[in-house]
């Protein structure tokens, strides 16, 4: 029976190409099996393709991104305030936020970086435009976009829990305790975030720095294409990770990490519960808003100036950038190849020996 859709059009044995790349060169020249065809995509989407503005997918991409990682994270720390105030247990704790952080920044990145480079963050945007050449005419949209990301999954996420919110909300006007719902534990604070109780704003600029130049030397060691510690699949859950520690060891200090996160949520906030989310406290608001930016500039120079080299063998690139990567490589003195065995060039080179570089 003929399928009806081409991509079932396959006989026995067919497997997916990749696969097929794979069994084709360890079986060096046996009769082994045949790549299943690969269909052509439909003629509408090709021509949506060639027409769209460019910008403008990688404006969506930035602010889906950020959309999916404040969805996640603030959806866990949401869950967290609700059933603790319910007085249920085995719903949350600190543990389960961070790794919802964590998670939705590795598959926001895993989603979007290959449209839009996966900056998620304004102040990443500057340092990309200032140490690695990203366009200054694009900073804006990008900004943009990112705050509407974080301001959209911070609502996404109170429209959720709209009736839990608002029946811990009222509980605790009842029992007269207004102020604490602007407070890091209120449901005001999952939004807009507070400081910690008694915090001293120095000690939270303080706290708010450091927490951004860790990140910003994590993020651009990552990103580093010779550091050989860390491979272009798993660089969106190092990355995710080094968020999850920050909030471990440090959110009892109150940290926003992202402006995009920071603003965008207090937007949400201010929707639902006034512009007090504003004004409850100034000084923190400006902190948590405007910090990341001198912080992660101040980490990138760092991992710049005093970490990365561009004399290194390039180890980490696509697969579509290998022989700019080895003309690269050859004109810095290496003669050896820099990209490890891949599916492309096993299949190119079905003889060529495992392993080796």
């Amino acid at each position: 029976m003929q399928a009806q859709r081409d991509h079932l059009n396959r006989n026995a044995g067919d497997v997916e190409i990749g696969v097929a790349d794979i069994l084709r060169s360890e079986q060096a020249g046996a009769a082994g099996h045949q790549a299943a065809h690969l269909p052509s995509p439909p003629r509408w989407l090709t021509t949506w393709e060639r027409r769209r503005p460019p910008l403008l997918v990688e404006c969506f991409a930035e602010f889906l991104g950020v959309g999916m990682y404040v969805f996640c994270g603030v959806g866990a720390s949401a869950t967290l305030l609700i059933t603790t105030a319910a007085k249920e247990t085995g719903f949350g704790s600190l543990l389960t936020i961070g790794f919802a952080y964590a998670l939705g920044i590795a598959f926001a990145i895993v989603c979007c970086a290959g449209t839009s480079g996966g900056h998620l963050s304004p102040s990443f945007t500057i340092a990309f435009c200032l140490f690695k050449g990203f366009p200054v005419r694009k900073v804006p949209f990008y900004i943009g976009a990112q705050l509407c990301g974080g301001f959209c999954g911070a609502l996404v996420v109170a429209g959720i829990f709209h009736q839990q919110l608002a029946q811990v909300t009222d509980g605790m006007r009842a029992l007269g305790l207004e102020d604490a719902i602007f407070s890091a534990q209120g449901p005001a604070g999952l939004f807009g975030l507070m400081p910690g109780t008694g915090q001293e704003l120095r000690w939270a600029f303080f706290n708010e720095f450091i927490g951004n130049t860790f990140l910003a030397i994590l993020v651009f060691s990552v990103l580093d294409a010779c550091n050989f510690f860390v491979s272009l699949s798993t660089a969106p859950f190092v990355i995710g990770m080094g968020y999850a520690v920050i909030i471990w060891a440090f959110s009892i200090n109150s940290v926003a990490l992202n402006a995009s996160r920071d603003i965008g949520g207090r937007m949400a906030c201010a929707v639902v519960y006034g512009s007090k989310c504003f004004t409850a406290y100034p000084g923190y608001t400006a902190i948590a808003a405007l910090t990341t930016f001198p912080a992660t500039l101040f980490g990138v120079a760092i991992q710049t100036l005093l970490l990365s080299d561009s004399a290194r063998m390039i180890v980490n690139a696509p697969p579509s950038h290998a022989a700019e990567v080895d003309a690269i490589n050859e004109s810095r003195g290496f003669q050896v190849p820099s990209r490890a065995v891949t599916r492309e060039s096993v299949f190119n080179n079905p003889h060529a020996e495992k392993g080796s570089l």
